[in-house]
């Protein structure tokens, strides 16, 4: 049996850049000495042997649907990336996954793109949610949308007019927030999350605009933007309950998503907490691994599963329509009630005089 060779895509991938630099190694372009390294170093290790590049190019394109994704590790993008290749794999295209270092910027992504050449693009994370350099980010994907059809899964930037799908990313704060209240709490505090992300701006926004609405505590210590990580919600717990007495201890907790929830447990049970009892969380995205923790996790499942299918099947509808297909679609988030909330404890009551 033969094995796979090595594409150029296995040589951008091991070596760390774009597969547009890598192109320019092959051909004599210009790049700098240490990235050349790298791509002489990956092709050695992979025994990668060019050939002719545009051939490889074009067997590469041919009725190959590109899909680029922030991270195919986290849980979150892995349900996600599920829904994208079994859809792909039904209607009998090719999927050529692309994940990249924060590193490698919108700019690089799109060249790679360009220079690949597939017959279509499905965009997801931080090529679409990133905050910072809308306005290159816009150009650049104006760029892609000239040369192929392209379904984003993210939050609208203006100026891109392209079937786009998600969820609300205020609505899984809203309705943990909503739960966690109806169960007595109003100590609720907001963990994890950066501003680099646009879904994370939103997510935190939604918690103050709840906080008001519903007569929460109001206290700027109760927000701990940490990152997205299980380390980001063992040290924002960690700050949280070191700013304060044990008698001004939030009730309740809401991770950004399910990993940094993890954290968040494993700090809270580390402190001598009990969760629910002392401190009720809820995480947010249904990872696999919710069920499993002790307690189970409440959280919101956002279907990351069905926003890959969905994205994969309207852009093969494009792709085989011809033309370029607008809309927006707005997926409803659930909540997935468990242990760790403490609604199998009935309603609590609480001091609500605050």
């Amino acid at each position: 049996m033969n094995e796979k060779q090595p594409t150029i895509v296995d040589v951008a991938q091991r070596a760390g850049v774009s597969i547009a630099t890598v192109s320019r190694a092959l051909s004599g372009g210009s790049i700098s000495a240490a990235s050349r390294k790298k791509v002489e170093e990956a092709m050695a290790a992979l025994d990668y042997r060019p050939g002719s590049i545009r051939a490889t190019q074009k067997k590469e394109s041919a009725r190959c649907i590109a899909a680029v994704l922030s991270s195919q590790t986290s849980p979150y993008y892995a349900a996600m990336c599920e829904g994208i290749t079994a859809e792909a794999a039904r209607s009998g295209y090719k999927l050529l996954l692309l994940s990249y270092p924060e590193s490698v910027g919108v700019e690089a992504i799109t060249n790679d793109l360009l220079e690949l050449q597939p017959v279509g693009a499905l965009l997801a994370g931080s090529v679409v949610e990133s905050s910072a350099y809308q306005d290159v980010t816009r150009a650049c994907l104006q760029r892609i949308q000239h040369a192929m059809p392209l379904v984003a899964i993210g939050p609208p930037i203006e100026g891109i007019e392209c079937a786009r799908l998600t969820s609300d990313p205020s609505q899984c704060i809203r309705k943990a927030m909503a739960h966690l209240t109806m169960l007595g709490h109003r100590r609720i505090a907001f963990v994890g999350g950066d501003h680099s992300a646009r879904f994370s701006v939103i997510r935190e926004n939604a918690y103050y605009e709840e906080v008001e609405r519903l007569g929460c505590h109001r206290d700027p210590m109760y927000v701990m933007l940490t990152g997205c990580t299980p380390q980001a919600g063992e040290l924002g717990v960690s700050i949280l309950l070191g700013n304060h007495r044990r008698e001004e201890y939030p009730t309740a907790i809401v991770a950004i998503n399910d990993l940094v929830a993890l954290g968040a447990l494993r700090e809270l049970q580390r402190s001598g907490l009990d969760v629910p009892r002392d401190v009720a969380l809820v995480g947010c995205d249904n990872a696999f691994f919710t069920p499993y923790l002790t307690p189970s996790l409440t959280t919101v499942d956002l279907h990351p599963y069905e926003h890959g299918r969905s994205a994969m099947a309207e852009l093969i509808m494009s792709i085989n329509a011809g033309h370029p297909i607008s809309f927006n679609q707005t997926y409803e988030s659930s909540l997935i009630v468990r242990e760790s909330c403490g609604a199998q404890l009935g309603v609590r009551s609480f001091d609500t005089s605050i």
